[in-house]
């Protein structure tokens, strides 16, 4: 009798979620009905939070925006649609996908004005197993616009391109290659700082960021493009586009004591980008440069491949390479790397950390590069100052600055702080001109 009154009460509690996530997705729809924002959605492979998250900095110099990204699922979606209000003059939107269908949903929720696809590359394997599939996901936002909507494409990507042809909105493209708007001139500063201008029908632009690495020409042209196309003033995009600093663990900068540099790629590492942060740091000047890598993620095949390959491209670009976690022993390094110590491997972070500190060099660049799952970012928060949380599994999926448990120990908290909601809730930003209007 227990078990079954068990089973009825659960029953009833799964019957109670599901009437909420319709009344919720209802009451998204009729806010987004009867919203005058511009709806803006992201989506793509890679690049999508930053690219909605310089986007949104730029809109916002002169507007009121309703951004969402980090969390990008659909229930996210429909937390941000509800809070749309009537100042909002944009709503940004990322959206993500872990199975096939999630972006067609998605699609028929947001409706959006105008929609952005960065790139096409081979995520979430298991689910789609080609990247035709993943790119006939990719598609539904733009197969999903209305005649009078906005389609802004990656030249430069064939999957991308081709999404062209399966709207009937106005489309507009950008790339390296060709398009309506071409970015040109990349160049880097001897800190790795991207400079590029972009150039359209209404001339040229040139943009100083503070992204580190040639390959963030991408998310730097989406923001700029979608945002000229809306009619910000170039000037206003200069602006704001040099202010901008990367989102945390997205290739971000940290400079601490002993002018030491950390740039930390943590949030994910899907095979296709691994080679990115290493380009990255080839091109910067330093004293010495250390390469970390935790886990790999997304990828078709063996794992040992992969971990072997990134440790061959590695060494040839830094002085030392760390592997750390439950796949270091698949660098697979060769006798006199282990011997010269030019490959070490960590089985856990917190040995890891005390090595960097024990060998601490100045003027030395680290680029860390993982899935998050290990919070690699300690590396970097540990050399501010000590780091006593160090779990190789934790609860919390957000990142260690996000949670702000992890100068305290494990132990005292367990992994238990909903931060979820702050973190990846619908976030809105309103320039210094609404505010004082």
């Amino acid at each position: 009798m227990f078990a079954q009154g068990k089973h009825l009460n659960d029953q009833f509690r799964a019957t109670v979620k599901r009437a909420k996530g319709r009344l919720r997705s209802q009451h998204a729809k009729w806010k987004r009905h009867n919203s005058k924002a511009t709806v803006i959605a992201v989506t793509g492979s890679s690049c999508k939070t930053s690219s909605v998250s310089l986007l949104t900095h730029i809109l916002s110099a002169d507007h009121q925006v309703l951004s969402q990204s980090l969390g990008n699922q659909h229930r996210e979606a429909v937390a941000a649609l509800r809070h749309l209000k009537p100042t909002d003059r944009f709503a940004v939107l990322e959206q993500g996908t872990t199975r096939p269908g999630d972006l067609p949903a998605a699609a028929q929720l947001i409706k959006p004005d105008i929609a952005i696809v960065t790139l096409v590359a081979l995520e979430h394997y298991t689910a789609f197993r080609s990247i035709e599939a993943v790119a006939n996901e990719k598609a539904a936002f733009v197969q999903g616009l209305s005649s009078t909507g906005l389609a802004i494409l990656n030249f430069d990507d064939p999957n991308v391109r081709a999404m062209a042809q399966k709207t009937d909105a106005r489309i507009v493209q950008f790339g390296t290659q060709g398009g309506d708007y071409r970015a040109r001139d990349l160049s880097l500063s001897k800190q790795g700082y991207l400079s590029l201008t972009l150039s359209g029908t209404s001339g040229d632009i040139c943009l100083n960021t503070q992204f580190v690495g040639t390959h963030n020409w991408l998310t730097v042209t989406t923001a700029a493009v979608c945002a000229l196309e809306l009619g910000i003033p170039a000037q206003t995009i200069i602006d704001r586009v040099a202010s901008f600093a990367p989102v945390f663990g997205r290739m971000s900068v940290h400079t601490i004591a002993g002018n030491r540099t950390f740039i930390l790629d943590t949030a994910k590492a899907p095979f296709h980008s691994i080679g990115l942060p290493l380009e990255a740091l080839k091109s910067i000047e330093s004293s010495k440069k250390r390469f970390i890598l935790g886990q790999i993620s997304d990828y078709a095949g063996a794992s040992i491949p992969k971990y072997r390959e990134t440790y061959a491209a590695a060494a040839q670009v830094a002085d030392e390479i760390c592997f750390v976690g439950p796949n270091a022993h698949k660098a697979r390094a060769p006798a006199e790397d282990i011997r010269s110590g030019k490959f070490r491997s960590f089985a856990t972070p917190k040995q890891l950390s005390e090595y960097l500190k024990a060998t601490a060099t100045e003027d030395e660049v680290i680029v860390v590069k993982s899935s998050s799952n290990l919070h690699l970012e300690r590396l970097m928060l540990d050399g501010e100052g000590d780091v006593e949380c160090w779990p190789s599994e934790c609860k919390i999926k957000c990142s260690c600055t996000d949670c702000g448990l992890y100068r305290e120990p494990y132990y005292e908290h367990d992994g238990h702080k909903d931060v979820s909601k702050q973190i990846w809730g619908p976030r809105r930003q309103t320039s210094p001109i609404f505010n004082d209007a």
